[in-house]
């Protein structure tokens, strides 16, 4: 329903909904409920939701759109039928919708320009829990989540639905694939779980996206089964961590392999018409600040890659830089937020440059992107353009009709109010359908040169060393990532002595690489490599190169072993006399091994390079690696005291993520632990100064004003006369609520509640009161507590924050998580399950005023 046009009947609604599209899944499948179609019945013609203006999806007028385009709010879901998260359209333009819940939707949509309202039918009330929806060749395939508590475990499953009668019902549900099973602390969360499933555009295949805590339902894939933690942070791990990965699978869901791995979490793929793959990967945003921060970014999903994302379960906390260079990099960075669905606009009756974009979804913004992509050399290059924004507007998916040419998407999630909207052009340019610019002959080059060079990701190949060996140096990095990949599936005993022979550069450098990387344990293989490292002079090639000469030396000492006495003091005479490097990535790798192989000397120029780095990123970097070498190095009292000087006026201000802050508070005290203690008194009063956290306003002794009710406020806040919103006493109460505690807006205040600086871009007024209010309603996963139950009947609420062997460690409060540490063994636990109830009060708005509750909101919705 257009939200100018008349208001939707809620009987005229109802009286469809119940009588008519109630699905009759006869036979095999699961006919709805009696009582759910009455409660829904009666619930909406009752008008309980229609009737409220609050309930609504957020009004089409009220979101920002390009120039030429416009939006209509087709439907506003009633609270009855739950929060949508995924969306697709079968042949016919109808959508099928899950809630986040139990159950399945399929809505029919009224006509360009009609007054009528879509006839909704519950498909099932079983076949929902889904992120990921795809109709192929007449049915429906659904990423199912699971349950996955210990007690009453449901897996993780992909089902195709099926119509067998021809009455336009599903009526039989095929189990294709049932995801490995992961249970208690270490279980897939919800949202980081099995998302979005395609179609391929061979017409044979499917492609599965998953978030970054599940197990990989295959042995077999594209990618290497070589990967590891190659960091010097981090131990060579016998059982590698995935991260997110994508699956492609035959329509059967029988013969598996995955594509790619590494990714953070995303949510939803799409394929050009060139048949290349792209995602929306998201961040971390506890990671805000610091040199592993990735933000949320476009990436190409290219065979055989790691895109580098090393967390685990309860472990988050790190990954991997594109600077290495056996990382994939992402097309374009985009920045803070939580990407949701995404799509091409073929199809649509837009201008061609709108039919060729990719249109990119942020849920906790609420915006969408239409994302320009441009062929460059063997991958892409990427120009987002904001497209369409709104505050409460969590768009959770997006397609375009197969029917009637527009782009649709979809609100919900979280328990958010659901919409359903539609996007049309109404300039003055041509919407006939454009096809895809061709590739110039160049670049049509060297992506069939990928693609071939792909064509050996897997599986031995006699073929593959005479393709992938000379484009082993390639100056584009998707060529030279390829034939890495190709050469690395093939037996070592094959290449090795080509390798360590190889006399071309780059070409060796890339070829030690991949035998660094494919000889996991095998000792005698590090020697050889710095052998036929030493036919080149470090410094007379490319700081490009001199980064890929860095990493070998690396992933050796993982793979292989740490460099012994004798060798760690020659690689720190060859490398520490290039510092400082006018490249950064290069000063950061050589610190990094100067610092892993105990130079003595290596401080005087890491504090050059802290003295004149230019962001917190750096300076967390060159410190890490100063406090690390804080018993191995040689520091004179004035170097300590240099160390004191330079970190005084830059470790207290560092900003960022949860994340961030420990790492700042960290490095403070690790900084004053170098001091001597004659040092340690001398800069007492700096010391003083610089532990203090940065104060929170403590919660008034307000008066008792009212009980408020959601629909008290809501009725107020509907009802109140215009006014001139007081955005600075909003401020303040944020503060005297203890808000600042727990959550933190553009930057100030704590981390152990999510950010709300985006919280109007997500929620509507009533979403927004409605978590105030009722805060343990829908507990963010990220943010939720557990409750940890011991064997001798103790019991701990907290988040596991650490793990050594076999220990558990647990923060009891999220806001001081050292100093609020317990710890227990794993075998002493008896259950973890999810705590049902928020940190955060329930009646923190029961000393305001409607005034100040407008104020309140006022600051929350500050741009």
């Amino acid at each position: 329903m257009n939200t100018t046009s008349r208001r939707q009947s809620p009987a005229m609604f109802a009286g469809s909904f119940a009588s008519r599209h109630l699905c009759d899944n006869s036979r095999k499948g699961h006919r709805p409920t009696a009582l759910l179609a009455l409660i829904l019945a009666l619930g909406l013609l009752m008008g309980q939701v229609s009737e409220l203006r609050a309930d609504e999806a957020t009004p089409a007028a009220a979101i920002h759109i390009h120039d030429q385009f416009e939006v209509e709010r087709v439907f506003s879901v009633p609270r009855e039928l739950g929060s949508w998260v995924a969306m697709c359209f079968d042949d016919r333009g109808r959508i099928y919708a899950s809630d986040q819940g139990p159950r399945l939707f399929r809505i029919t949509l009224p006509d360009l320009g009609s007054s009528h309202s879509p006839q909704v039918e519950v498909v099932s009330d079983q076949w929902g829990y889904s992120q990921g929806l795809a109709f192929i060749q007449g049915m429906l395939y659904v990423v199912q989540h699971g349950n996955h508590s210990e007690e009453h475990f449901r897996p993780d499953v992909l089902l195709r639905l099926k119509d067998t009668d021809g009455d336009d019902k599903f009526d039989t549900a095929e189990r294709l694939i049932e995801f490995p099973k992961a249970t208690g602390d270490a279980a897939n969360w919800y949202e980081h779980s099995y998302h979005a499933v395609v179609p391929g555009p061979d017409g044979r295949t499917i492609y599965i996206v998953s978030g970054d805590r599940n197990g990989v339902p295959c042995s077999q894939g594209r990618t290497p089964p070589h990967w590891n933690r190659d960091s010097w942070d981090f131990k060579f791990e016998p059982h590698p961590y995935s991260g997110g990965w994508v699956l492609r699978t035959d329509l059967d869901g029988q013969n598996r392999e995955f594509v790619c791995m590494g990714l953070r979490n995303s949510y939803d793929l799409a394929f050009n018409r060139h048949g290349d793959l792209f995602t929306y990967d998201s961040d971390l945003e506890n990671d805000l600040g610091l040199p592993n921060y990735r933000p949320t970014a476009i990436r190409q999903v290219l065979s055989g890659t790691d895109s580098g994302w090393g967390g685990r379960a309860g472990e988050m906390l790190w990954s991997w830089p594109a600077r290495w260079e056996d990382i994939q990099p992402p097309v374009k960075n985009i920045g803070p937020g939580s990407p949701t669905g995404i799509c091409f606009g073929y199809g649509a009756k837009f201008p061609s440059r709108y039919q060729q974009a990719l249109f990119a979804c942020d849920w906790s913004y609420g915006r969408m992107f239409a994302v320009h992509l441009t062929p460059q050399g063997a991958s892409y290059s990427a120009d987002p353009e904001p497209f369409l924004s709104s505050q409460g507007l969590p768009i959770a998916d997006v397609a375009v009709s197969p029917t009637d040419g527009t782009l649709y998407f979809l609100t919900g999630g979280r328990g958010t109010q659901s919409g359903i909207y539609r996007v049309k052009y109404v300039g003055q340019e041509s919407t006939a359908p454009a096809p895809e610019p061709p590739l110039d002959s160049a670049t049509s080059a060297l992506h069939t040169l990928r693609r071939q060079l792909e064509s050996f990701h897997g599986s031995a190949n006699p073929r593959a060393l005479a393709v992938a060996w000379p484009c082993l140096g390639h100056t584009d990095r998707a060529i030279r990532s390829a034939a890495r990949v190709a050469v690395e599936w093939q037996p070592v005993a094959e290449w090795k002595s080509r390798a360590l022979a190889e006399t071309e550069v780059r070409t060796a450098l890339q070829a030690l690489l991949a035998l660094s990387r494919s000889t996991t344990g095998d000792s005698t293989i590090q020697p050889e490599l710095l052998r036929a490292l030493s036919k080149f002079d470090f410094n007379r090639i490319k700081p490009e190169e001199q980064s890929w000469w860095l990493r070998i030396i690396t992933v050796s000492a993982i793979r292989h072993g740490r460099y012994d006495a004798e060798t760690a003091q020659k690689l720190v005479a060859q490398f520490e006399p290039a510092l400082p490097s006018p490249d950064r990535r290069v000063n950061e790798d050589l610190v990094a091994l100067c610092s892993a192989l105990q130079s003595r000397t290596f401080v005087p120029a890491t504090l050059d390079l802290l003295e004149h780095s230019r962001t917190q990123e750096e300076q967390v970097q060159y410190l890490q690696a100063l406090i690390n070498s804080a018993s191995t190095a040689d520091w004179t009292p004035a170097l300590r005291e240099r160390l004191w000087k330079l970190s005084l006026p830059r470790v207290p201000h560092w900003k960022g993520g949860a994340t961030a802050r420990a790492v700042r508070d960290r490095t403070l005290h690790a900084v004053i632990e170098i001091l001597e203690p004659a040092q340690r008194q001398q800069f007492a009063a700096e010391i003083t100064a610089a532990r203090q956290p940065a104060p929170l306003i403590p919660v008034n002794n307000r008066q008792f004003v009212k009980k408020w009710t959601l629909d008290d406020l809501l009725r107020e806040v509907e009802s109140a006369r215009p006014r001139q919103d007081n955005i600075q006493r909003g401020r303040q109460l944020f503060s005297d609520l203890a808000c600042l505690a727990c959550h933190s807006v553009q930057g100030e205040g704590g981390q152990g509640g999510p950010d709300l600086t985006t919280a109007a871009r997500r929620y509507s007024t009533r979403d927004l009161l409605d978590n105030i209010l009722n805060p343990s309603r829908v507990i963010n996963e990220q943010y939720g507590m557990q409750i940890y139950t011991l064997k001798d009947g103790t019991i701990h609420t907290g988040r596991t924050v650490n793990r050594a062997g076999d220990t558990i460690m647990v923060a009891t409060n999220p806001n001081d998580p050292y100093a609020s540490e317990v710890r227990f063994r794993e075998q002493d636990l008896e259950s973890t399950v999810p705590s049902r109830i928020s940190l955060m009060p329930e009646s923190l708005l029961d000393t305001l005023t409607i005034d100040e509750v407008l104020d309140l909101l006022a600051y929350l919705r500050e741009p």
